[in-house]
């Protein structure tokens, strides 16, 4: 057998188990996505190399080389930090490799296409329901996965599995608009609604469940989006890229916005979003200290300065990190970080809009997806954690499963045959 043909071979079965596993990694947080955007980078690096010859265009190049620089200014400033430079490396070289992944995805067989695609549907449709599931029998499903030791904590163990599952709630919902797209194209015309409603009402139970208001809101924002660029695939990339580099230059004025609250509104807002506007109010003052070059890179995590819940309980203004990916590049990188990351993202517009091109539903899974990532790293996630960049790699990329409108025809044509 050549040589090329083997590791085509062996791409189609690197790429089929790691994602039969998916929903494991999802229930357990996400974290994995890391470690399988490298895994999986790695061997698309070796396909577009044997087979394809790696070749770039001016419109991939120029938002690599800006993201070039802004890691380049992240490690830098991690030597004003105390920090130093290994996040932004580490970092930097996770994304280097995952820039292969479309190719990965793209260069494999229609039959393997679908087949992954499958797999993915089965996966998610089986996760929510087993997250849902979990939260109602009160994590039991991670207890029993991940036993107590004889000396371990069971209300830590609780904790830790309510953060996992939470973290898993947002995995599905920045990837709902990739699976409601193929949900719509990959399934029989009869079972399209059901399970895509099925699927969202699962996401949803799962979160009331587990008390969990943020999954829901990711979820509205990508699914409305997905309206928007499956209408116009220009306006819906245009709109939701925009709002995601608009969230990272703008985002001290969500810092100015969390002052108007006064004490009688913070009374009555839910704990975790009275922790996330001090959160944000206290970190536009820390931002204001050093405006233009940022505090330094993982600087966010020795801020320990407390305040008194309205329990009475202290706790950091701060939790590792400012849950707003915006105000952490402003905290930590400044005024030139930001920039350089919003033009990184700006330049994104161009290779993006060829993941979908004319194709209504991948250009409604793109819109989407790049919205639910906006909305995202607005509240939740920090910045520079390895897990999310993987997740966001893997995701768009993943949009190439979405078959293409003759793949759709010809379905059509051969379902209408069977009739």
């Amino acid at each position: 057998m050549a040589p090329g043909r083997m590791l085509d071979r062996f791409a189609s079965g690197w790429l089929l188990f790691w994602f039969a596993f998916i929903a494991v990694y999802i229930h357990f947080g996400g974290l994995a996505f890391a470690g399988l955007s490298i895994l999986l980078g790695l061997v698309g690096w070796a396909v577009w190399i044997r087979q394809e010859g790696v070749t770039f265009t001016p419109e991939i190049i120029r938002p690599i080389l800006c993201f070039a620089v802004f890691f380049a200014w992240l490690g830098l400033s991690g030597f004003w930090s105390g920090a130093g430079p290994q996040t932004a490396i580490r970092l930097a070289a996770q994304m280097a490799l995952s820039i292969s992944l479309p190719v990965l995805i793209f260069s494999r067989s229609v039959w393997t296409q679908k087949l992954l695609s499958h797999l993915l549907m089965a996966m998610a449709l089986g996760g929510v329901a087993v997250l849902a599931l979990d939260v109602a029998a009160g994590y039991g499903i991670n207890t029993f996965l991940d036993p107590i030791g004889p000396d371990g904590d069971l209300n830590k163990r609780q904790s830790d599995a309510e953060k996992n599952i939470g973290r898993g709630h947002v995995v599905y919902a920045l990837l709902s608009p990739l699976l409601v797209a193929l949900f719509a194209t990959r399934l029989p015309q009869s079972r399209r609604g059901p399970v895509i409603v099925v699927f969202l009402a699962l996401i949803l139970l799962g979160t009331t469940l587990n008390r969990l208001a943020i999954a829901p809101i990711i979820l509205v924002a990508g699914c409305a989006f997905m309206v928007v660029g499956y209408r116009s695939a220009r306006w819906g990339l245009r709109l939701s890229l925009g709002t995601l580099a608009g969230s990272i230059l703008f985002a001290p004025l969500v810092g100015i916005a969390s002052r108007l609250f006064g004490p009688a509104i913070m009374d009555q807002v839910p704990m975790s979003w009275d922790h996330r506007l001090r959160m944000w109010d206290y970190s536009l003052a820390r931002i204001s200290e050093a405006p233009f070059t940022g505090k330094g890179l993982d600087s966010s995590r020795n801020l320990q300065d407390d305040f008194t819940t309205r329990i009475g309980v202290d706790i950091p203004f701060v939790s590792l990190h400012p849950h707003n990916i915006g105000i952490q590049t402003w905290l930590e990188t400044g005024l030139v970080g930001a920039v350089l990351l919003t033009l990184a993202i700006g330049l994104l517009y161009r290779p993006l809009s060829r993941l979908s091109g004319d194709m209504p539903w991948r250009a409604a899974a793109l819109s989407g997806t790049v919205m639910a990532i906006a909305v995202a790293g607005a509240v939740t996630v920090g910045a520079w954690q390895y897990w999310w960049w993987g997740l966001i790699a893997i995701g768009l990329s993943l949009i190439l499963l979405i078959p293409q409108e003759r793949e759709l025809q010809h379905a059509d044509i051969i379902a209408g045959n069977a009739r």
